[in-house]
């Protein structure tokens, strides 16, 4: 419901929409008469505060004009008073008889006496002397004591001060030699003053050391004598001093020219003393930062101590107004900031000590923050300017450098020891060649990242990381290419080609199983030492790692493999013969098992044991494709019955020959794809597509042209026959079963088609 008085304040249009909107409904006009109630009710109210209102203002009006009235009179009181005062004075004046005469002498008495002091003091002043400088000497004697007569000392050098300063500037119309005269006279109070000056800087620049002591009172006094001088510099730059008045009025002087006292400015001289003892702390190390930065970093640890001292003894012992805590911080801040700008400039600047100054400028902020409460806002200059990630790249960029320099030396030599060949490689404890590549490159590798480890930051571990992993591309990039280059001029010119290529190649695919066994150490150790915090750093490293060790595996398998081509190379004549007429008479298969059994007497002896296995695997699946391929050697032709005893006396010289190495049941298994093969080559007409129809079940990859190209050098058949037994299989092929896409390659996948 909307107030009389806010009905009052608005326009007729508004009111009538007020209106409506307490009206809306039909019903709402049986309230008319309770609305029009509480509304005057409410008009009442507020015409009673309104009234109430005004009557009390009206009464604080008239109250303060009563007030207004009351002072009026008094002003004009005390002016009709300071009247009567004055005519009274200019009567008593003529009331007295010779008051000028009398005036006169009075002034002249107080100049006697003002004198004779100014003489006595003069007098006095080598034996005050005297005193002043035995106390100063007690206190001397023990720089960091109490100094118990620091105050006394002060006060009279003050005293002896305004007297020298008094005298010079009554003396300032004196002949020159008078002048000369009185400042020989003070000299030695000048001496003494300045003695006394270099004692009290000298005590200030042991103000930590004073703190230490638990020499407090002495800062007190310090500060003390400091204020007490200053508040003397103002009073002389502001207005003559009080002292100097009263002379100049019992000598009849009219007025001094300019105050008699030199300002000292004792406090910006104590800001400059102790600005010249920070950089006293700091010189020794910057002077010797370019030999020894990391030991300059360390040495530094006196900073937040001493800033801990002045903040719980030196600020509740000074004038706010001298803000001592925030003048110390910065004068620190800045020299620690000197120190590592000199730093970074260094020539000798390396990774080790670009993340060993990274990582203390990050504890030198968080420690000024909770063990002082100043945080890195406040601390300006910014150190190292703010360029922490200029210096990141630059510690990054120095890791590739090193990395791929140290790398290319390894390199050059290995590449020349394993082109040259002039010696058989190295073996380890079990006898398995080696190159020692792997362990030079994850020793410098180890180096690395131990040195990332102690910045304590998981990006800057990730990135090197990722420099190393690039470095290990690199190097696994140049093995491959160094056997492939190799292996090809062994094949194209084997009598130009230095012997051992083989044992070299073992030895190259050892240290690559080594790398990935040392990849995952560093995994490892990456992991249990908590080494990167950040989780998602920390999967990207791991992530990286892992394909690293894949990779070297992969250019174990490329080694493997060349090792096999230069196996089946030496056997690549009896391969030609088998299925030939050669083949009928002579036993090329045996030839090929006992070069293969040479061959692996080496790999089984030098060669890790868990590529040896590999190895095994893929010659036996080498051979069984050099056989099913053999099947449509130039020339070949399978004698019908005969062929059947050749073929079967083949596999059961392989399988004996793999026995060696393999178990029996996987070898039973490994078998039966040419097993199936050879009796499809061997079957009758009829018995030929049943026979190719298990198979084809089996093996789903069975390329046409093979089973064409056994039938037609099948001397039983002729074309006739061929296109008999083809035309069932054909079709057959034509039945796409639409799982054989899903279905796992088979090694007829690997025949050439």
């Amino acid at each position: 419901m909307v107030d009389a008085k806010s009905v009052t304040s608005v326009s007729p249009d508004a009111k009538v929409a007020i209106i409506s909107a307490m009206l809306k409904h039909p019903d709402d006009l049986s309230t008319l008469s309770a609305i029009r109630q509480k509304l005057i009710r409410e008009k009442a109210i507020v015409d009673q505060q309104l009234k109430i209102g005004v009557q009390n203002q009206m009464e604080e009006t008239k109250e303060a004009l009563d007030i207004l009235g009351t002072t009026k009179e008094q002003v004009l009181g005390i002016r009709s008073n300071m009247k009567n005062i004055d005519s009274l004075c200019k009567d008593a004046q003529g009331l007295i008889t010779d008051y000028p005469r009398i005036r006169k002498i009075s002034q002249t008495h107080q100049n006697f006496v003002a004198t004779q002091t100014l003489v006595n003091n003069f007098q006095e002043l080598h034996q005050d002397l005297d005193r002043v400088k035995s106390m100063m000497y007690a206190d001397m004697e023990n720089l960091l004591g109490p100094a118990p007569n620091l105050l006394m000392v002060h006060y009279q050098l003050y005293k002896l001060e305004q007297l020298r300063d008094t005298t010079l500037h009554m003396a300032r119309d004196e002949p020159l030699d008078v002048k000369v005269t009185l400042k020989q006279y003070f000299g030695r109070l000048d001496q003494v003053i300045e003695e006394f000056e270099e004692y009290l800087w000298e005590l200030t620049r042991n103000m930590i050391e004073l703190i230490k002591k638990k020499q407090g009172s002495v800062i007190v006094r310090i500060i003390k004598i400091i204020e007490s001088e200053e508040s003397a510099d103002a009073k002389a730059v502001t207005q003559t001093t009080k002292s100097e008045r009263r002379t100049s009025r019992q000598l009849g002087i009219k007025k001094a020219e300019k105050p008699p006292r030199t300002a000292k400015s004792l406090r910006s001289k104590f800001f400059d003393v102790l600005h010249d003892e920070v950089s006293r702390k700091f010189k020794m190390l910057l002077e010797k930062v370019d030999k020894e930065p990391m030991e300059c970093l360390e040495a530094i640890d006196f900073v937040f101590p001493d800033l801990a001292l002045v903040y719980d003894d030196l600020v509740p012992r000074s004038p706010s107004n001298y803000k001592i805590f925030p003048f110390f911080v910065l004068e620190y801040h800045r020299h620690v900031y000197e120190l590592a700008n000199k730093i970074v400039s260094s020539p000798d600047l390396d990774g080790a000590l670009i993340l060993h100054l990274l990582r203390w400028v990050r504890e030198y902020y968080a420690s000024m923050n909770h063990q002082l409460g100043v945080t890195e806002e406040l601390l300006e200059p910014q150190l190292l300017d703010g360029n922490e990630q200029g210096l990141l790249d630059e510690y990054l960029k120095l890791v590739r450098t090193n990395l791929v320099k140290w790398t290319n030396n390894m390199m050059a030599t290995v590449t020349t020891e394993f082109v040259e060949r002039q010696s058989a490689p190295e073996r380890d404890a079990d006898r398995l060649y080696h190159m020692q590549t792997a362990s030079l490159l994850f020793e410098m590798i180890n180096q690395q990242i131990n040195i990332a480890g102690d910045s304590q930051q998981s990006t800057v571990m990730e990135q090197v990381v990722k420099e190393c992993v690039q470095v290990m591309k690199d190097y696994q990039s140049r093995w491959k290419s160094l056997i492939t280059s190799e292996m090809v001029k062994q094949i194209e010119a084997p009598g130009a080609a230095p012997a051992g290529l083989a044992e070299y190649i073992m030895a190259a695919t050892n240290d690559q199983i080594k790398c990935a066994e040392f990849a995952d150490m560093v995994l490892n150790r990456i992991e249990k030492d908590n080494m990167i915090k950040n989780r998602k750093n920390l999967e990207n490293a791991q992530d990286i790692l892992n394909k690293s060790m894949d990779e070297f595996f992969d250019v174990a398998t490329h080694g493997a493999n060349s090792l096999l081509d230069l196996a089946f190379n030496d056997v690549k004549e009896p391969l030609a013969k088998l299925h030939t007429s050669a083949w009928y008479d002579d036993d090329p298969m045996g030839l090929i098992v006992v070069t293969l059994k040479d061959y692996n007497d080496d790999f089984k002896v030098h060669l890790n044991d868990y590529m040896f296995n590999k190895l095994i695997d893929w010659m036996l699946e080498r051979l069984m494709i050099s056989q099913i391929d053999a099947l449509r050697n130039k020339g070949a032709k399978l004698k019908f019955q005969t062929c059947a005893d050749r073929l079967e006396r083949d596999r059961r010289a392989v399988f004996n020959f793999f026995a060696e190495y393999k178990t029996i049941s996987d070898l039973e298994d490994d078998f039966k794809a040419i097993e199936q093969l050879h009796k499809f080559a061997c079957s009758t007409k009829k018995t030929a597509f049943l026979n190719f129809y298990t198979m084809k079940r089996i093996y789903h990859d069975l390329p046409i042209t093979l089973v064409e190209d056994i039938l037609g050098r099948r001397d039983d058949l002729d074309r006739s026959s061929v296109k008999e037994i083809m035309d069932p299989i054909r079709e057959k092929f034509k039945d796409k079963d639409s799982t054989d896409a899903a279905r796992t390659p088979t090694i007829f996948s690997k025949v050439k088609q």
